[in-house]
């Protein structure tokens, strides 16, 4: 878990990131996120409470004038940094708000959006604020999901939870035990893996770069998949894409949004996803703890 913080940190600058490696590792193994906003404290987002850093690789819950503060050109560094200093070539990444870094970690971007004539959103051109997620692997993440649901074959099933829940973790987690035979025989699995958060699954065919409607299709037509896995479906084209893979045999496993057990029957997408009529299962997972279930729920339950 250490390793994960310590190889997240290696997209900031210098100064910023050598106080971040001497941090003690069981404290590092409970961080989330860094978050940087330019002359702003850096903070360390925890499931208990947030971090302030000194230079010198101390932690505490209380900030002071000797914590570590990114400067505004720290900022626009770490950023371009995280683009290999091509900014034209993350253009489509950089307008959805984030970019994609070694090991699967993501940049969230914040800052100044230009908007063009038809009001849609251009690109960011000034950033000031970043939020860097750690993407960790958790080899028992999808332990109970397999043994509750997939110990007697194939099921389709919506992964739901908020943000920091584990549902990119416990997804990729579903594809290397299906693929790698550890649920009762080896599966054809093809993950669509369009922020490239996956990193590599060796028995897995992962189609990456492409939007996750095209690159299911793409999946459909051309890797006959017995189970596809999608990450956090939400636009009326994902969902169409999907409801394609069912007609060609495959099951799916998806993630969405939702902030907790009440709006699994509010959000659209969800709404969307039972309406195919193919979802077998819907799976909560505790807010409080990533990977841990909160709930099953039976898909006939839920259907609107």
């Amino acid at each position: 878990m250490a390793q994960s913080f310590d190889e997240a940190a290696q997209i900031l600058p210098d100064r910023l990131r050598q106080p971040l490696l001497q941090i003690p590792p069981q404290t590092k193994h409970t961080v989330t996120e860094i978050r940087l906003r330019a002359f702003a404290p850096l903070l360390l987002t925890t499931a208990q409470e947030p971090l302030f850093v000194r230079a010198a690789g101390q932690c505490g819950s209380f900030g002071g004038t000797d914590v570590l503060k990114p400067g505004a050109q720290e900022i626009r560094d770490t950023f371009l940094r995280a683009c290999g200093y091509s900014v034209h070539a993350y253009e489509m990444q950089i307008r959805e708000g984030f970019l994609t870094v070694p090991g699967g970690h993501r940049l969230g971007l914040c800052g100044h959006m230009d908007i063009r004539a038809d009001n849609a959103p251009q690109m960011l051109t000034t950033i000031t604020s970043l939020n860097l997620r750690i993407a960790r692997a958790i080899p028992s993440a999808s332990a109970a999901l397999c043994e509750a649901l997939f110990s007697r074959g194939l099921c389709s099933v919506i992964v739901a939870g908020p943000p920091l829940s584990g549902k990119t973790t416990m997804l990729r987690d579903l594809a290397r035990r299906l693929s790698e035979g550890l649920c009762g025989r080896l599966y054809r699995v093809s993950v669509i893996d369009s922020r490239g958060e996956f990193a590599p699954l060796p028995y897995c065919d992962v189609l990456s770069g492409c939007d996750k409607a095209t690159g299911v299709r793409m999946a459909l037509r051309a890797l006959s998949p017995q189970m596809l896995l999608c990450d956090e479906v939400g636009t009326t084209a994902e969902i169409d894409a999907i409801a394609q893979s069912f007609s060609a045999g495959a099951a799916c496993a998806v993630s969405v949004h939702v902030r907790d057990a009440a709006a699994l029957r509010l959000r659209k997408p969800v709404r969307q996803l039972l309406q195919t009529g193919q979802f077998d299962h819907v799976v909560l997972l505790d807010a409080a703890s990533p990977c841990a279930i909160d709930t099953i729920y039976d898909a006939r339950e839920l259907c609107p």
